[in-house]
C-alpha cells in the first residue's frame, strides 16, 4: 500500500511538471505573438486626389497660385517617406507642423528622395509639389495627378 502511495505521488509531480512546461511554453508563445504583431506596423500611400493646385508660402500657409500642387490636409510624420519616380519631372518642399498646427519650418526644395527625421515637435506635414518641366509654367487640373504620381508618400497608420 505504501508503495502504490508513493508511485501515485511520483506520477502526480510528473502530471504538475507537464502541466507547468505546457503553461510556459503557451505564455512564451502569446509573449512572442504579441511581439511580432506589435512591429508590424501598417502603411498608408497618399494618393493624388489628396492634392490640389495651390502653393504654400514661406510661413506655412496656403497661398494661391497656378504653379505647383500641394496636399490640402497635413498628414503624420510617423513614418513619413517620399519616393521619387525614376523619371520624374518635380521638386517637391516639406512643410511640417506641431499638433497645434502651427508651422515649424520647411526643408529644402528636394529632388531626391525623403526618408529623414522630423523636426523636434513636428506632429503632421504638408506637401508642395512643383513641376521642373512643365510646357506653359501653369498646373492645370488635368496635370495634378500626373505630378502627384511622380512622388511616393507613404506614413504609418
Amino acid at each position: 500500500m505504501a508503495n502504490e502511495l508513493q508511485r501515485h505521488k511520483r506520477l502526480d509531480k510528473a502530471k504538475w511538471a507537464v502541466v507547468l512546461i505546457v503553461a510556459l511554453a503557451l505564455i512564451a508563445a502569446v509573449a512572442a505573438l504579441f511581439v511580432k504583431l506589435d512591429r508590424q506596423t501598417t502603411t498608408t500611400t497618399i494618393g493624388g486626389e489628396a492634392y490640389s493646385i495651390g502653393t504654400i508660402d514661406e510661413t506655412g500657409e496656403y497661398a494661391e497660385g497656378d504653379t505647383a500642387i500641394y496636399l490640402r490636409n497635413g498628414i503624420t510624420t510617423d513614418g513619413l517617406k517620399c519616393e521619387l519616380a525614376d523619371d520624374a519631372q518635380i521638386k517637391y518642399q516639406l512643410f511640417f507642423y506641431d499638433a497645434d498646427g502651427g508651422f515649424l519650418e520647411a526643408s529644402e526644395e528636394l529632388t531626391s528622395d525623403w526618408n529623414g527625421s522630423a523636426p523636434e515637435g513636428a506632429e503632421s506635414v504638408k506637401i508642395m509639389i512643383t513641376p521642373t518641366e512643365d510646357e506653359d509654367g501653369k498646373v492645370s487640373l488635368v496635370e495634378v495627378l500626373g505630378y502627384a504620381d511622380q512622388l511616393t508618400v507613404t506614413v504609418n497608420k
